[in-house]
């Protein structure tokens, strides 16, 4: 079975790229991206990404693959959270 992340949870990824938000996501493996989210793809493996750009750079990480999000640096306080990602079975 595949691992599905909870709609509230995607709610959240939906959130930082509508407003393009400093994020700092932390994987399973314990790797940190931090930049500004900016959109959510789908690869041609059909998984789900989140896009984080830093400096003209963009990296793509699996939203199976997140523990951690983090949105930071909004001007508005409660537009800044951490929120840990539960997986549940698909």
């Amino acid at each position: 079975m595949s691992k599905l992340i909870s709609c509230d949870m995607h709610d959240h990824f939906e959130i930082v790229c509508m407003r393009k938000s400093q994020v700092t996501v932390t994987t399973k493996n314990g790797e940190t991206i931090s930049g500004q989210a900016s959109n959510i793809c789908i690869n041609a493996d059909k998984k789900e990404q989140l896009l984080v750009t830093q400096n003209d750079n963009v990296t793509a990480v699996d939203l199976t693959d997140i523990a951690k999000l983090e949105a930071h640096g909004n001007l508005v306080p409660q537009h800044n959270f951490v929120v840990m990602i539960n997986l549940s079975s698909g």
